[in-house]
């Protein structure tokens, strides 16, 4: 082909591409449970800069570690992990991803994060008020 110079890889598009919150919260959750603490805060740092309101990535943040909880429990259990998340025929791909990231944390340290998430929401509303 003329004028093509060489191939384009994910990085580059993801680069040029704002990632939807639910899919960059799933960047920092593998960030978090890999110990990568330097990438986590790079990614918080993104969103932020991205103008993406603190409020928001607390509340998506809270609700994907609750689902990695409710995964880790259903595991622990031998139930259904889609049944248990309620997930629709078409998401059926994402047991495989919360399986996989629930696997990185112990339930405690799940249950110690959302505990954190629900302490800073509770302090926020506070200096609101």
């Amino acid at each position: 082909m003329p004028g093509r110079v060489g191939s384009i890889s994910k990085k580059e598009v993801d680069l040029l591409c704002t990632k939807k919150i639910e899919s960059v919260i799933f960047d920092l959750t593998d960030s978090m449970g890999g110990m990568k603490k330097e990438s986590s805060v790079q990614i918080l740092r993104n969103l932020l800069y991205e103008k993406v309101a603190i409020q928001m990535i607390l509340i998506v943040l809270y609700n994907h570690i609750k689902k990695l909880y409710f995964t880790k429990l259903a595991r622990e259990q031998n139930l259904d992990v889609a049944k248990v998340l309620n997930l629709k025929p078409n998401q059926m791909f994402l047991v495989n991803k919360y399986t996989r990231q629930a696997s990185k944390f112990s339930l405690e340290e799940l249950s110690n994060i959302l505990q954190e998430l629900r302490d800073l929401d509770y302090n926020y509303k506070l200096r609101k008020n």
